[in-house]
């Protein structure tokens, strides 16, 4: 199973990983150095901020809001950088709290409350440089990122209990095992929150065709995280 980063690998980043290794429905594992999830990259310290510009990134997500921005994103300049929110803010002005009493609810409702911003970001990062590692964040790398990569994993057809695995290394990551459940990554609230894909939402592909992603763009989302040779990419991925 793929685990963190290292110590001493984008230092004060405690929640960033590659997402290579993981097994796929293909037969051949996800591919290393394609795709990258972590916490704010505001927390690097000097080194960190060396070897996070060392990736050379061909494109760096942000999905935070307005209210999180508190001073410049380190990258802000760079031309690969992207900030999208997951969260629209008009959609979440009729949110009702009461009616997600948990945090799965909140997950499950955020994948239709916030169909138009999650539309632009996985339009990002299918339509990203495919020769060049894409990095998401948002401020934890543990919620609005965690479902986002379970999405992507999910896509590949990555086993859920290996999705739920990096789901849940985050609250470890964090040291939050012992916070409130709102805070915490536990394998159910992703597992639950997958189910509802499938229940609900026709399933990730039809998901993400709803959301108005073409068929090549799906493609590129798959490639990504699968070696070039993958061959049985080209049947699922017919574009």
């Amino acid at each position: 199973m793929p685990q963190p980063y290292a110590a001493g690998v984008w230092s004060r980043c405690l929640n960033a990983r590659d997402l290579g290794g993981f097994p796929t429905r293909y037969g051949v594992p996800t591919a290393a150095g394609a795709l990258f999830r972590t916490d704010s990259p505001e927390l690097l310290d000097s080194p960190g901020h060396t070897e996070f510009v060392a990736v050379d990134a061909g494109l760096i997500l942000d999905l935070r809001s307005d209210w999180e921005l508190k001073e410049p994103h380190p990258f802000a300049d760079d031309p690969s950088y992207r900030r999208i929110p997951w969260i629209d803010p008009a959609a979440e002005a009729l949110r009702d709290p009461a009616a997600e009493p948990n945090l799965v609810d909140v997950y499950r409702n955020s994948l239709s409350r916030n169909a138009a911003n999650i539309s632009r970001i996985f339009q990002a990062i299918a339509d990203a440089p495919s020769d060049r590692p894409v990095i998401v964040h948002c401020r934890a790398g543990k919620d609005r990122t965690g479902l986002a990569v379970a999405l992507l994993l999910e896509l590949v057809g990555v086993p859920r209990d290996a999705i739920a695995a990096d789901y849940a290394i985050s609250e470890v990551n964090l040291g939050l095992q012992d916070g409130p459940d709102v805070s915490r990554t536990r394998p159910e609230t992703i597992l639950g929150s997958l189910e509802h894909v499938d229940g609900q939402l026709g399933g990730i592909r039809t998901y993400l065709t709803g959301l108005g992603l073409t068929e090549a763009q799906l493609h590129r989302l798959a490639s990504r995280l699968l070696p070039v040779d993958a061959q049985a990419v080209a049947s699922d991925f017919d574009c």
